[in-house]
């Protein structure tokens, strides 16, 4: 759980943690926080709730500790520790909570060290605020990989204004003062905001891409589990680009884009992690649905192969990146990489591009300015990105459709 400060969740499942102890019995909750004095205070908050209870409710603590709270009545306990190198260890754990997990010094140790309790059915819970100068976090990893399905782990996120009483005008109250990347640390009003580098830093304009986000929707049709998805129909008299970032289907998802050449708006695209035959089955499907559009798939290793694959498919509308046109696909260089992405970032600020799905705007949120070049932040990944680079460069290389002209003459009057 990502989340605004004080929206109340650390009370909530201090809360959670006491109804549990007090009404099932053997139950073994661990709370693990940044310092030990943050342990004790989370801790303290399941004590206070308990005293707050009527007296049929209110049970007895045995032991009542800074770091231990026992229950005779169930023999339960919580027990409460900073993260070191050990703690978690050995643990039997019915609740492991971990409190500000962003800023634990050893949270994906302590994650190992628990994650035995979790496997027998244990459930743990990570809450934090975002610490927006560590991109590449343990945390940040598990979410990323939960929003990719590829952990079981469920993301819950909290604003500011998952708060009552709580508007822009409070908002403004709570970061005043405040730098551009404490404010979306500290109280940030979507997940874009709060999961994204720092605005400071991000490589597009970080307000329009906001406002694209207002203008995501969802498929019209999926196909293949969703690794496809449909925003438009093709339209018989529509030309069409289809750029693809390419991968070997096992640590890098692949993509692909097909975008309307005069509006540049995306109308159908896939990723995931696919193998190169089931890349190039559904590219060429695309291919012939949608008007044969002028394709270039990235010219990387998993690229050449799947180039091939396609060629021999009978997929034509080739763009070359050589002159002799012996070499289709495109070819990402040191020279052509600051342009492709300089003409990315002036679409995307001008609003020329027209991009319906949300995980891509996220992954342009993530892409950043790092040791003074553009990239994505450690962790995240740059598919979505040179996938819609790729399309802007070939789209320049296609014509207009039809063979009018347009000239001027001089205007006379009572001319009709």
């Amino acid at each position: 759980m990502f989340k605004s400060r004080q929206v109340g969740e650390s009370t909530t499942w201090a809360g959670i943690a006491n109804w549990l102890c007090s009404f099932f019995e053997s139950t073994k909750v661990l709370e693990l926080s940044q310092r030990e004095d943050d342990a004790s205070e989370l801790l303290g908050k399941s004590r206070f709730i308990n005293q707050q209870h009527t007296d049929f409710l209110r049970l007895t603590f045995d032991p009542d500790q800074s770091s231990l709270l026992g229950y005779p009545a169930t023999n339960s306990r919580i027990k409460a520790l900073p993260s070191t190198e050990t703690a978690g260890r050995s643990t039997d754990a019915t609740l492991v909570i971990a409190d500000e997990w962003e800023f634990h010094p050893y949270a994906e140790i302590n994650f190992a060290a628990v994650k035995p309790t979790i496997d027998k059915g244990g459930i743990f819970v990570g809450i934090s605020t975002v610490d927006k100068l560590k991109m590449d976090s343990f945390p940040k990893k598990i979410w990323r990989e939960s929003k990719s399905g590829d952990n079981d782990f469920i993301t819950l996120f909290y604003d500011y204004f998952v708060v009552p009483g709580r508007n822009e005008r409070t908002y403004q109250t709570s970061v005043r003062g405040m730098p551009d990347w404490q404010k979306e640390a500290e109280y940030p009003r979507s997940e874009e905001e709060a999961l994204s580098a720092p605005s400071s830093t991000c490589f597009f304009n970080t307000e329009v891409l906001k406002d694209m986000f207002k203008e995501c929707c969802n498929p019209i049709e999926e196909r293949y589990g969703g690794k496809v998805r449909i925003f438009k129909h093709s339209v018989s008299d529509r030309k069409y680009v289809f750029a693809i970032d390419s991968s070997e289907g096992q640590d890098d998802p692949a993509v692909g884009v097909i975008s309307d050449w005069a509006t540049e708006e995306d109308v159908t695209c896939f990723n995931g992690k696919i193998s190169l035959d089931e890349q190039a089955k559904i590219i060429y499907e695309l291919y012939c649905e949608y008007n044969e559009p002028y394709i270039a798939v990235e010219r990387n290793a998993g690229g050449l192969t799947l180039v091939e694959k396609l060629l021999n498919m009978g997929v034509k509308n080739w763009y070359y990146c050589d002159d002799k046109k012996n070499k289709p696909g495109w070819w990402t260089q040191h020279s052509n990489r600051p342009v492709m992405l300089n003409e990315l970032a002036e679409g995307i600020a001008l609003r020329l591009k027209r991009i319906p799905m949300r995980d891509a705007l996220q992954e342009f949120l993530s892409f950043s300015w790092i040791d003074g070049k553009p990239q994505a932040i450690s962790g995240a990944h740059d598919d979505w990105v040179i996938a819609h680079a790729i399309a802007g460069q070939i789209r320049k290389e296609m014509k207009p459709k039809g063979t009018a002209r347009a000239s001027s003459f001089k205007y006379k009057e009572g001319l009709c």
